[in-house]
């Protein structure tokens, strides 16, 4: 599986995901948050960042599915809100 490294647009759009994730361990609704970051980093990805679209589409989905899968079981809000931005990012079958 191919990682995406060093490209600082999609660290920060993690970190945005990540820190919208902790707020819902107070209550927070971020989901018309999550589809605005996501919805960004679809835009960098298919219209701005180089190579294939979708390999990077795939790459940074993979980053948000292992980051879910390393959230510990206790923070299930943390993990659901993860889970749901990279449930947002959709790749078509050829």
């Amino acid at each position: 599986m191919e990682m995406i490294t060093d490209d600082k647009v999609l660290d920060e759009r993690v970190d945005e995901i990540l820190k919208l994730a902790a707020l819902t361990l107070y209550g927070a609704n971020v989901i018309g948050q999550v589809h605005v970051v996501i919805n960004g980093v679809c835009r960098y990805l298919i219209l701005e960042k180089a190579g294939d679209p979708e390999s990077n589409l795939l790459a940074f989905k993979n980053r948000l599915t292992t980051l879910s899968n390393l959230t510990h079981p206790s923070l299930p809000a943390y993990k659901k809100t993860i889970d749901y931005a990279a449930s947002l990012i959709v790749i078509e079958a050829p």
